[in-house]
Order: structure tokens, then sequence, then C-alpha cells
């Protein structure tokens, strides 16, 4: 697993889980020619482009390579309104062309390989009505559900403060405490330090319960 900082309106990562230099990109951000750079410089066959979900600040480079974008079923309708999406808000135009990008819907159904190692998806909404997170052995993607120390924004179009609840106790509960989290915004952290110092996690765990 590799990640690169995207510079934009909004800093993202940009996470490539790797293995025998094949690769799965996820969340190309806004910096196409950083991106692939990247991956010729590392001699990488991208496999597919993952989402977390469909906002500006992940999406801008969807195009950078001629492969699969795959996303949550449900937040297709995000990815294709500019006004959910947030280029409305910015005052700008989607760099890409969706009818030239294969577009596949995805659920917790789905399992990507690479190689003999398998990437699960997690759907994780909240943050947006189709969010997920991507587990590859000990490594979970979070998007913008969970970062270290805190959570994802929830008055965005579609997004929830209870089903974020939800969520983010759910998804921390059900990870072993050695679980790194990478979130596409900010510095990694582990499941337990989440457990332990997350204000967010804490205070919500009690209120569900």
């Amino acid at each position: 697993m590799r990640k690169i900082l995207l510079l934009g309106d909004i800093d993202v990562n940009c996470f490539f889980i790797e293995r025998n230099n094949k690769c799965y990109i996820v969340d190309p951000g806004y910096e196409k020619e950083k991106v692939q750079k990247y991956v010729k410089n590392n001699k990488l066959e991208v496999l597919g482009i993952l989402l977390t979900h469909g906002h500006i600040d992940h999406i801008g480079a969807i195009d950078s390579f001629d492969v699969p974008v795959y996303l949550h079923k449900k937040e297709y309708e995000i990815i294709i309104d500019n006004y959910k999406n947030g280029f409305d808000f910015y005052g700008k135009e989607p760099p890409y062309s969706l009818d030239k990008i294969n577009l596949i819907k995805i659920d917790e159904s789905t399992v990507f390989e690479i190689d003999d190692k398998k990437i699960e998806v997690i759907h994780t909404p909240g943050h947006t009505i189709g969010g997920v997170c991507y587990k590859f052995g000990n490594d979970v993607f979070t998007g913008d559900t969970l970062f270290t120390g805190s959570v994802g924004r929830w008055d965005f179009p579609t997004g929830d403060l209870n089903t974020l609840k939800k969520t983010v106790v759910n998804l921390i509960d059900s990870q072993a405490d050695k679980v790194r989290i990478h979130p596409a915004h900010g510095p990694g952290s582990t499941i337990k330090i989440e457990k332990n110092n997350n204000f967010y996690y804490r205070e919500w765990k009690s209120f569900i319960q």
C-alpha cells in the first residue's frame, strides 16, 4: 500500500493497493498527472479505480486510466449530479466526461482480487448515502467516514447524522484492534487508537447502546 497527497481545493490522500506490480487506486483526487506519473514510475498495471464516495475532491481524476471505476450502487446518484457531488458549489465543471467512463455499481457482496489477495467492500453510509470503505488485509481505507480522532461531515446532500453514528460505531466495533485505518484526509491511525481516543465514537457508542 502506498499513499500520495493530492492538492486542490481540499487536500486528499490517494491510495494505491499494490501487489506484484498490479494495483487498484482508491480515490484518485484532482491531480491526474501526479497519479499517472506514480503509476508509470513504479511500472504498475492499474486494474481499476475504487471510489469511497462521489465528492469532487475524490473523483476529479477518475479518467486517468482506461479502467473500470467502481462505486456503491447508492452513490451513483451523487456522481452524476453536480449539485450533490460538489462541482456546482465550487463553480467548476467536471474535468472528465462520464459517458466515456466505465462506471460499475458495487455493493457489499462485491469482492476485488489482486492476485491471491482480496479487497472487501464495507458499506458505510452517513457522510453520503453510498459511502464505502475498502478492506485489504489489516488495512481499511475509510474515505470520509472515519478520520483520526474524528469523523466525516453529515451536512452534505444525502448525509445523515443518525446513520453516521451507527456506521462509525459498527465499523470500529467490527474490526480488530490491530487494523490500520487510512482516511482520505489527514494521517492514519488504528482501530485500537480510535476506540480509546475518538470522541465521536465514544459519545455515539453510549448513545446507540
